[in-house]
């Protein structure tokens, strides 16, 4: 498998007072307009972590198109949504029927659809599922900065900060995989997630057993 994730150039308008001197894109679907800072992956099969950007994006796609031809999923947080069309836009093409989105698999494992809804969605991030199962500390900063950081030339902080978040997924889903499932983070229980070497999550439907499973040894 390859795990990764991305960080963008530019900022994205929200409700917060824009920072003066900072370039900003048109809003959250204009992926052009966000740039790729960088992308971060680490790949199971060399077991190494690799740094991609604007000069050697191209070896990012024959990474991916290499772990394809071998059967490999494409893992990411978030990814079908935001990062596939990111880098999409940007000349790096990841195929859906190729890829793992962790936290949809995590949300249909809570018994959620595919759309995010504010109400009933919010509260299976990254930063929660890592320290709900005792993980780790959790994120080392806020992806809303990454671009800000970038403009202001802080190039090895934002590296920095995209290459953990590919070892948070990297340790959240090798414990989907060794222990098939993790601890909810709005209910503390254990949940059972399906994992990329099992089956496919784009299946329809939500899992038929709403029942909390029994709690894994190690997981109490």
């Amino acid at each position: 498998m390859l795990i990764y994730d991305t960080e963008i150039k530019n900022g994205v308008p929200g409700k917060e007072e824009l920072i003066p001197g900072i370039n900003y894109c048109k809003g959250w679907d204009d992926f052009k307009g966000m740039g790729v800072a960088v992308v971060a992956a680490y790949d199971y099969t060399e077991d190494a972590y690799r740094v991609f950007c604007e000069d050697n994006l191209d070896e990012f796609q024959h990474l991916v198109w290499d772990h394809l031809d071998q059967g490999d999923k494409i893992v990411g947080f978030n990814s079908l949504k935001f990062d596939n069309p990111l880098v999409k836009v940007h000349g790096v093409d990841i195929p859906d029927e190729g890829s793992y989105d962790l936290q949809l698999a995590i949300h249909k494992a809570a018994r959620l659809g595919p759309e995010f809804n504010k109400r009933t969605h919010t509260g299976f991030s990254l930063d929660a599922c890592v320290r709900t199962n005792f993980l780790g500390v959790g994120k080392i900063g806020d992806g809303a900065m990454a671009p800000v950081l970038w403009q202001q030339g802080k190039i090895g902080k934002v590296i920095d900060y995209c290459l953990s978040d590919v070892w948070l997924t990297k340790i959240l889903l090798d414990k989907v995989v060794t222990k098939g499932g993790i601890l909810n983070p709005k209910t503390g229980l254990f949940m059972r997630v399906v994992c990329p070497e099992v089956s496919d999550i784009w299946d329809s439907g939500i899992p038929d057993n709403p029942s909390p499973a029994p709690i894994p040894p190690g997981d109490e």
